[in-house]
Formats: C-alpha cells, sequence, structure tokens
C-alpha cells in the first residue's frame, strides 16, 4: 500500500482572460497540465502546495507566449509550453533553495506536540501575538492568503510584482519567528547601524 499522502483533487482554477476564446481554451489547457504541476511540486520541491505558484507562473508565462504570435499557437504548442515551464522552475527552485536544513524529525515531532497539546486558547494567543507584530501590510497578506489569494491576485491587489511581493512577506515572517538572540552578528551590526543614522 502507498503510504503517501493523496494528491489535492481540487483542479487549478484559471483566473480567466476577457477574450472569451483565449479563456476556454486556457480553462482546457489548465485541466490538461495540473497532475503534471502536482508531480513537479512533489517531484522536485517535496511541497505539493507549490504547485499553485508553479501553475501561475507557467500559465502566466504561456499567455505572453500566446499574445506574442497574436494567437497563432496550437493546444498542443500551448500545453507543452506549460508543461516546460512547470518544470523549468521547479528545477530552478530547487537549485535557488537557500534552507539551511537543522534539528532531526525528531526534534520536529517533539515541537508539534508540544504545539497541538496546547489548548485553542494558547494557540489563538500565539497567533494573535504574531499577527500583532506584523506591519499592515504583511497582515493584509495574511489574511488574503488565508482566504484563498494567489500571489499574483495579492500583487495585482498591492499594485507591484508578485514575487516582490512574495519574498518581502516572507522576509518579515522569518525576522518574527527567528529570535533576536539567533541573528547573525551581521544583522545587529546592520541594525546598530542603523539606529546611528536614526540619531
Amino acid at each position: 500500500m502507498d503510504s503517501r499522502l493523496p494528491l489535492p483533487s481540487s483542479k487549478y482554477w484559471y483566473l480567466g482572460s476577457p477574450n472569451p476564446a483565449m479563456d476556454e481554451l486556457f480553462r482546457r489547457l489548465c485541466v490538461l497540465t495540473w497532475p503534471y504541476a502536482l508531480y513537479c511540486a512533489t517531484r522536485y520541491l517535496h511541497d505539493i502546495h507549490a504547485a499553485y505558484d508553479l501553475m501561475d507562473a507557467a500559465v502566466s508565462n504561456t499567455e505572453r507566449y500566446y499574445e506574442r504570435f497574436q494567437g497563432e499557437r496550437t493546444t498542443t504548442q500551448l500545453f507543452y509550453r506549460i508543461v516546460s515551464v512547470l518544470k523549468r522552475l521547479s528545477k530552478q527552485r530547487v537549485r535557488n533553495n537557500r534552507e539551511i536544513y537543522c534539528g532531526s524529525i525528531f526534534d520536529l515531532e517533539i515541537l508539534a506536540a508540544a504545539f497541538s497539546s496546547q489548548s485553542e486558547s494558547e494557540q489563538t494567543a500565539y497567533i494573535e501575538q504574531m499577527l500583532g507584530r506584523m506591519s499592515e501590510r504583511a497582515r493584509k497578506i495574511t489574511y488574503w492568503r488565508l482566504a484563498g489569494h494567489s500571489w499574483r491576485q495579492i500583487a495585482d491587489a498591492l499594485e507591484s510584482s508578485h514575487a516582490t511581493v512574495r519574498r518581502a512577506y516572507h522576509k518579515e515572517l522569518r525576522g518574527l519567528l527567528v529570535p533576536s538572540s539567533d541573528r547573525s552578528s551581521s544583522e545587529e551590526r546592520e541594525d546598530s547601524d542603523q539606529e546611528k543614522i536614526e540619531l
């Protein structure tokens, strides 16, 4: 019996196009390529939920490709374009992954057990504390993500690039999660330099 988690059965939702023919074409393409996005997310990134971000990027890239050729591309060409971009982005993100793994699975299980054994009120207090320490922009992004909005939709609402919004959000989140004693000395020097500038 396969012990892996089942893949999400939901399909990727194409945001749509004002052109009805293009809208129908891309909706069909999304249905056809969604299983491959799930495959890339699990095979290369080991995170099934990354499939949504991969599809956002691949569909956006393919839309620009389609428009660049004034719609003179076949369904097959567009299908292979999405598949190609999905695979390329997956491999690119693996190469650019700068996560440093520390601790063991056992440590993670201890933390998970400690957190899950807390009462709901304690968990709510912890979440409220984190939200209270976030900037107004990061708080809005958090609520949007919880509501199911994609990074592109959030970036459009903030009139910015989705990559910039995502990067800034994760940077702020890491800053909140890492205690100040764990920060590197270079970051502390930057903070002290900033304080000198403000004085």
